[in-house]
């Protein structure tokens, strides 16, 4: 008989900033649910947020055609993204920056290479958050464990994330090895790993919404010197 634990985490992730020399920041930011109760708990409640704002966007005001502006960071005001906020911050956040100014040139002037790249800001987001849940008794190595992972489709057009899927079941059960320094990395997950990779329309996506606002918002803070969302992040790591 197996009684073996089956542990489920739903992760999306969305961007903000680029991987170029005109941006000196580029942030991953995701939310993190434990169980699809609190997930579409949470949803509910954005859903609510963006049907009492979504008005206030539109083109058409005079003659609604039902045709709503999705609701982001970028452009919405100030007002409206702490009510976003607010709920989010009950959750749990994570980021990645990406200090752009650090990272070869030959990456920089390759759109294959800056892919890659992408894949393991995303890895390793993702890697540190699990590491973290570990080290906090949230999840248990030696559990079964699926990662469901949601990321913007945009991204994936634009950016072309390269067997992202694989990288990170490999990463988390298998460690990576760096055969040139010498150095081996061991896994951090002892039991069975399923990783789900869906790529959403951010449109259809509240989840890809809210993770839009956070890595906005971490990015901006950080620009800005200010503290909207900062200091709720539960888990951040700085690239490379």
């Amino acid at each position: 008989m197996n009684n073996t634990i089956t542990q489920t985490l739903y992760l999306a992730i969305d961007d903000s900033g680029q991987l170029s020399k005109r941006d000196n920041i580029m942030v991953f930011g995701g939310i993190v649910f434990f169980d699809d109760v609190s997930k579409n708990r949470f949803m509910q409640k954005y859903s609510n947020l963006v049907n009492n704002m979504k008005c206030h966007y539109c083109y058409f005001k005079r003659h609604c055609n039902n045709h709503c502006p999705e609701l982001k960071h970028s452009n919405i005001k100030l007002k409206h993204k702490l009510e976003f906020l607010k709920v989010i911050r009950n959750e749990y956040l994570i980021g990645a920056v990406i200090d752009t100014t650090k990272i070869y040139p030959g990456i920089m002037s390759s759109s294959k290479a800056k892919g890659r790249f992408l894949d393991y800001g995303i890895k390793m987001l993702i890697k540190n958050c699990i590491k973290s849940l570990i080290k906090q008794n949230i999840i248990s190595p030696n559990n079964d464990l699926k990662i469901i992972i949601h990321i913007d489709e945009s991204n994936f057009k634009t950016n072309g994330y390269y067997n992202l899927k694989e990288s990170i079941y490999e990463e988390l059960t298998k460690g990576i090895g760096n055969i040139k320094n010498n150095i081996h990395f061991k896994n951090i997950i002892n039991g069975n790993l399923e990783v789900v990779l869906t790529y959403d329309s951010s449109s259809l996506s509240y989840l890809i919404q809210a993770s839009d606002l956070i890595a906005g918002s971490i990015r901006s803070d950080l620009i800005n010197d200010k503290k909207y969302i900062l200091n709720n992040i539960n888990d951040i790591i700085k690239l490379p």
